[in-house]
């Protein structure tokens, strides 16, 4: 037992980094914890989480706060080996609650063999629909010890019972650091920004929209008489904003640090702070978490949104061929 809780505190030391995008928080935090820190934008425009925008939409309702996790977790391991650390992954699906005890179970003893080598974790769907870090478990009351958003509000304990209620269970493990080759790296982030750019990130039978397609679809919805959800759109614009400006810092590094890069990958830099410009007035108009109340049912205020969307989405499919034009100097 004595062995058990000095190995949870010290595990205890991997947190959750501040970030709208919270699988990058958690990515980053564990990064820090096993001494491979890399600043945040390295961590967003590495992993392809600076260019993701998926507008959650469901039973006619657009701009759910689903969308900003709705990423391709299958090519996660993948694209966070670019961090330098090798993972692995485990995944359930659950249908009912037979099958969800029997995939918490698995998923459990997955968890505690990581844990017990002192590796911690990242999760998905812990104490909210977000990803945070698991840095232990404790058996005596029956559940997972994680750090995400909630934490210091409910306290670490996540119970086995309550752990994923949607059914989806994501664990990725940091197995081992390696050195992977540098224009591997460089090549397959710009690949993954252009992927999201033109709304190819998403998993396999999802047909939300994305990219900068789905920022236009947004727009349309906006513009008409769709319903839109007033939290969750004000959540998406906070997470997209935050999101593309980490990813000019991530350009802007690579086009001074590169010279033969500096033309492409600084004109995406500056396309997208031209993005950032036309949403700057939205996180006003709706703010997290209020949602701006009656203003996203307000029809000018509505219009006046699709049009600063639409100009967005002009500036991404701009970025995408600034670093399409980078990629092909690579090749």
């Amino acid at each position: 037992m004595c062995a058990l809780t000095l190995k949870v505190m010290e595990l205890a030391g991997a947190r959750i980094a501040a970030n709208w995008t919270s699988a990058a928080g958690a990515l980053e935090g564990i990064l820090a914890y096993v001494g491979a820190p890399l600043p945040r934008h390295a961590v967003m425009g590495l992993t392809g989480h600076a260019w993701h925008f998926c507008l959650g939409t469901k039973e006619g309702v657009a701009a759910l706060p689903s969308g900003p996790a709705a990423v391709d977790r299958a090519a996660l391991p993948h694209r966070y080996a670019r961090t330098g650390q090798r993972w692995e992954r485990f995944a359930a699906r659950a249908a009912g609650p037979d099958e969800l005890a029997a995939a918490r179970a698995g998923a459990a003893a997955w968890a505690k063999g990581h844990l017990d080598a002192g590796r911690p974790l990242i999760g998905w769907d812990l104490h909210l629909h977000e990803h945070g870090v698991i840095y232990g478990y404790d058996d005596a009351r029956g559940g997972l010890l994680a750090d995400d958003i909630l934490t210091p509000e409910v306290g670490p304990l996540v119970r086995w019972e309550d752990w994923a209620p949607l059914g989806e269970i994501e664990l990725l493990a940091p197995v081992g650091a390696f050195e992977p080759d540098p224009d591997e790296v460089l090549a397959g982030a710009l690949e993954t920004a252009i992927a999201c750019f033109e709304g190819r990130d998403g998993p396999e039978g999802d047909t939300q929209p994305r990219g900068a397609d789905g920022i236009a679809a947004w727009a349309d919805v906006l513009d008409g008489a769709g319903e839109v959800d007033r939290a969750g759109n004000a959540y998406t614009l906070a997470v997209l904003q935050a999101a593309r400006l980490d990813g000019i810092t991530f350009l802007e590094d690579l086009a001074g640090g590169i010279p033969e890069l500096a033309g492409p990958l600084g004109g995406a830099a500056r396309a997208l702070r031209e993005e950032t410009k036309a949403l700057a007035p939205l996180l006003t108009l709706f703010p997290f978490p209020t949602g701006g109340h009656g203003n996203v049912a307000n029809p000018g205020l509505r219009r006046a949104a699709a049009m600063a969307l639409r100009r967005a989405a002009n500036h991404e499919r701009e970025a995408a061929g600034r670093i399409g034009d980078g990629l092909e100097q690579l090749r």
